[in-house]
């Protein structure tokens, strides 16, 4: 046990040690660069940018389009539950199924609590120590066999 916390705490030290050194110095830049040099690859970023989001505009342009034609066509279509009746029944026969699917899994539930109270009272395998010993001095036997 001692030496146990003596490596917890060797380990622990040596952990904050590596945590508080100093990191390795980075490479050297290659060159100095120039004010233009830097503005250029900004305006080059931009440009870019800026592209890539006209494209993304013409796409999403697009898209509503797409999404207002199919608005159109559809406008004129009956509703799939025009009435607060027909409504209802949709309700009722979703919650109807939900139910009968928890009055089963209730009853799985009970025949598993059953099985389990009628298996409590079967004795043990192995009841006592020396049945358990001369069980496994037989596998440890059977064991030293087969290698």
């Amino acid at each position: 046990m001692n030496k146990l916390i003596v490596a917890l705490i060797a380990g622990t030290f040596a952990a904050v040690a590596a945590a508080q050194a100093p990191a390795p110095a980075a490479a050297p830049a290659a060159a100095p660069v120039t004010k233009k040099e830097v503005n250029k690859e900004k305006a080059k970023e931009v440009d870019a940018a800026t592209k890539a989001g006209v494209e993304g505009a013409t796409t999403s342009g697009q898209a509503a389009a797409k999404g207002a034609a199919v608005a159109k066509t559809e406008k004129d279509q009956p509703k799939a539950l025009p009435t607060k009746a027909d409504k209802q029944k949709a309700v009722d026969a979703s919650t109807k199924a939900g139910l009968e699917g928890a009055a089963t899994s209730g009853q799985a539930a009970a025949k598993g609590s059953a099985a389990a109270a009628k298996e409590k009272g079967d004795p043990k395998a192995l009841p006592t120590k020396e049945d358990k010993q001369k069980a496994v001095d037989a596998a440890t036997a059977k064991g030293a066999k087969d290698h």
